[in-house]
């Protein structure tokens, strides 16, 4: 379940691209790395309407269906996310201990339960891969 699917069913909300809480979410973190120098490698697992709008200073990973979608798509591609953008907005660096990010994170249900999802996921695909893997190179 992508964050905007998440939030939806936690408040009980419809949003719309506007207003979607994950695109609010990945154009924070982008603006923040990007503002800040941080190098980024972007995993769009479950972009939906984002990716067209993410500059070419990523690295950018789209699973294949999604590519396939945007090949056959005429919509109008239109950078929203942009190094220009990023640099322009108004946050600010912070510092923060192990523990004060850990209590931060825990602050953040939606965060907290999409990270320990994910890392459960990324898990059960690992062990599939090692596994297909393991029969490939028995045979």
């Amino acid at each position: 379940m992508n964050i905007k699917k998440y939030v939806a069913n936690m408040n009980k909300k419809q949003y719309d691209s506007k207003d979607d809480p994950g695109v609010l979410s990945v154009t924070k973190i982008f603006n923040y790395y990007k503002k800040f120098g941080y190098k980024t490698v972007v995993m769009g697992a479950s972009f939906r309407n984002i990716v067209t709008k993410i500059d070419d200073h990523n690295e950018n990973y789209v699973i294949p269906k999604l590519l396939e979608e945007l090949e056959r798509s005429y919509e109008p591609v239109c950078k929203v996310l942009t190094l220009e953008a990023a640099t322009k907005s108004n946050l600010q660096k912070i510092s923060l201990t192990e523990a004060e990010f850990r209590w931060l994170l825990n602050e953040d249900q939606m965060a907290t339960d999409k990270l320990s999802d994910g890392i459960r996921k990324f898990a059960t695909d690992v062990r599939k891969l090692e596994k297909l893997l393991h029969e490939k190179i028995q045979s």
